[in-house]
């Protein structure tokens, strides 16, 4: 299968299934499923915890609780179960069980499905489909493959083979309709509503399912995509051609009635998935309320995607630190002029970088960029020298890199298409760590390691301590996990932001065509990984513990006897630990020595390495561990 080959077909030449009907329905159970994607040895990519929960299933958990409420499908009734493969397993045995009941229907939707998704999707969909359970898919990538490319790709007619349903578009204003018609038996395989873009002003809000959120590192937070479209024209986005440029949005008392009950289920803090919030047309509302939320005892706080000109809207800066925002992500992705201009970018303006990153850290806000590397005038030398200028001199906290890559959907994609370049078709590679075309100044394995290089360029101690001094609270403790997971991820292979903890391996969940270990052949792969990764973690240790010491904030349990006896009297161990262990190191500022200490001892080189000394540096050592790992795991309150 080749994203180059031909389209074939149109979407009015496949046939309709057939009828599917049946009088005797009265409960229908709707499994929404977010695939993930197999790593490059086959494996399907599952962990214990995850980061950013899926505003996909959030926003269609929301349209059929709405359903539900509203009894639009008449007497039947309706439940609604979100699964996210990126932290959970897909329940077969039970969907299978609940489809052989008389009075039950069970429809599985396929949602958000991504390009590095889709092959895990028609894994999916086929596997139903052999069962005759009804599959809906949707999502980014079957909606913008052929929004600007005619016909149908491969791809798609390999699903549409299956017996799924393809659904294109957002669902928002006709998800009762679809529904409707699919348990008439009159929906059709390819359901376009591309062009029908719903006014959101008048969908239902995303709801966070509690049992969900259990599986995130962060329980308490929420996903609102409250906007959508982007007014801008950049050539590797897929958004303008799967939403549009025109901006439609939600209403501000919506949402903000929406964070006032969720509050109450204690979600504290707001991602805004909106590709830029900045251009929502009533920010200045929401901002406002959410304030007025803060003045009253709520301590909401978000974070937000917004572009580099937000700065310049009068009073933006200023309403978002008071609505509690304390993250902002950017589209930087580039500091070279020309790459800039070659992606249609020309309002990224590379002079007034360093100011816009500035403004928002001056005001405390935690700065992350997005960052393209493979545009047609980068090398490998040019891009050493622009990470180390978007550390040193633009100053930002934390940049996530990404190859460039013609992503389906996008201006690039259809212009590779049309004229016949070689692209990789291995859909599963579309995660922005595979180069996937040929670049004109690198091969593709020098333009994958300097992106594996970037990485290492950027985050060094020196610059973790720099962007950590100063900082104090939630502020300080949220940008040194964020620098843990990065490292921690990288470290692993695995791009961050596709990332989790405690990445699973089941023997089982392969990808198609790839052989299935038996137990033994696998319990040694699985030692062989963890072997790895506690290697990883031995190195990250020292590093992340010399970054702490040098910017940690000073506790009131430091050399306080009695507040080490008190919380020994109240039972609470936790602190009594964290107090003993921050008395021993009060005076510890750097783990350099006890790693000199260390490192000559093992090589017993005793004259420099005294072993009479190793007991009490073990101990040392061990408090510095418990002081480190007490203050990751809940950090305490900061002295002002």
């Amino acid at each position: 299968m080749s994203l180059c080959l031909p389209h074939v077909g149109t979407a009015s030449s496949l046939p309709v299934l057939s009828p599917m009907t049946d009088p005797t329905l009265r409960k229908l159970r709707i499994y929404l499923i977010r695939p993930s994607r197999y790593d490059d040895e086959g494996y399907l990519v599952r962990h214990w915890k995850g980061v950013i929960p899926s505003n996909t299933l959030a926003t269609m958990h929301g349209l059929n609780r709405h359903l539900a409420d509203t009894r639009a499908l008449g007497d039947i009734e309706i439940e609604s179960i979100a699964v996210d493969e990126a932290v959970q397993r897909v329940p077969f045995r039970t969907i299978f069980r609940e489809s052989r009941k008389p009075d039950t229907r069970v429809v599985v939707a396929l949602c958000g499905v991504q390009s590095n998704q889709f092959v895990r999707a028609l894994d999916l969909a086929s596997r139903f489909r052999a069962r005759d359970i009804d599959v809906l898919v949707g999502g980014f990538h079957v909606s913008g493959v052929n929004a600007i490319v005619p016909g149908v790709s491969p791809e798609i007619a390999e699903l549409l083979q299956t017996g799924a349903h393809v659904v294109r578009g957002e669902v928002d204003g006709c998800w009762g309709d679809i529904l409707g018609q699919l348990l008439g038996g009159t929906l059709p395989p390819w359901v376009d509503h591309l062009g029908a873009q719903p006014d959101l002003a008048l969908q239902p809000l995303p709801v966070s399912d509690a049992h969900y959120m259990k599986r995130f590192a962060v329980k308490h937070q929420c996903t609102i995509d409250a906007s959508r479209g982007c007014p801008f024209n950049c050539s590797f986005c897929t958004i303008i051609n799967v939403q549009g440029r025109r901006m439609r949005a939600r209403t501000p008392a919506a949402i903000l009635q929406s964070m006032r009950r969720q509050y109450a289920r204690g979600i504290r803090n707001y991602f805004f998935t909106d590709d830029n919030f900045a251009r929502h047309p009533q920010w200045e509302s929401i901002f406002d309320g959410m304030a007025e939320m803060r003045a009253q005892g709520m301590g909401v706080s978000c974070m937000m995607q917004i572009d580099t000109q937000a700065v310049r809207i009068p009073g933006f800066v200023d309403k978002a630190v008071k609505a509690g925002c304390d993250h902002v992500f950017i589209g930087l992705e580039s500091i070279n002029p020309d790459n800039l201009a070659a992606a249609g970018k020309r309002h990224n303006r590379v002079e007034d970088f360093r100011e816009m990153i500035q403004t928002w850290k001056r005001r405390g806000v935690i700065t992350q960029v997005g960052y393209i590397l493979g545009f047609p005038a980068d090398t490998p030398a040019s891009i050493v020298d622009d990470v180390r200028r978007l550390r040193d001199e633009v100053g930002v906290d934390i940049a996530t890199f990404f190859i460039l890559m013609p992503l389906p959907g996008s201006a690039d994609h259809a212009r590779a298409v049309q004229q016949g370049e070689e692209l990789d078709p291995d859909l599963n590679k579309y995660e922005s760590t595979h180069a996937l075309v040929d670049h004109p100044n690198m091969t593709r394995a020098e333009l994958e390691q300097a992106y594996r290089d970037a990485w290492g360029q950027f985050y060094t101690v020196d610059h973790m301590k720099q962007a950590l001094r100063g900082l104090s609270g939630v502020t300080y403790w949220s940008l040194f996990q964020m620098f843990l997971w990065y490292i921690n991820s990288t470290g692993q292979g695995e791009h961050p932001m596709l990332g989790g903890f405690w990445r699973k391996r089941d023997r089982r969940d392969r990808r198609a065509g790839t052989r299935v270990q038996g137990r033994l052949a696998h319990g040694l792969h699985m030692i062989g990984h963890m072997s790895k990764l506690l290697r990883l973690w031995w190195r990250m240790l020292p590093l992340m513990q010399e970054v702490w010491l040098a910017t940690r904030p000073v506790i009131e349990q430091e050399g306080r006897v009695a507040t080490i006896l008190k919380g020994a009297l109240s039972f609470r161990p936790h602190r009594a630990a964290q107090a003993m262990a921050a008395r021993m190191n009060r005076m510890l500022s750097t783990r350099q020595h006890l790693s000199t200490y260390w490192s000559s001892f093992l090589r017993l080189a005793w004259h420099r390495a005294n072993p009479l000394t190793a007991p009490w540096n073990a101990v040392r050592e061990w408090a510095l561990l418990v002081q480190f790992l007490s203050q990751i795991c809940a950090p305490p309150p900061i002295s002002k």
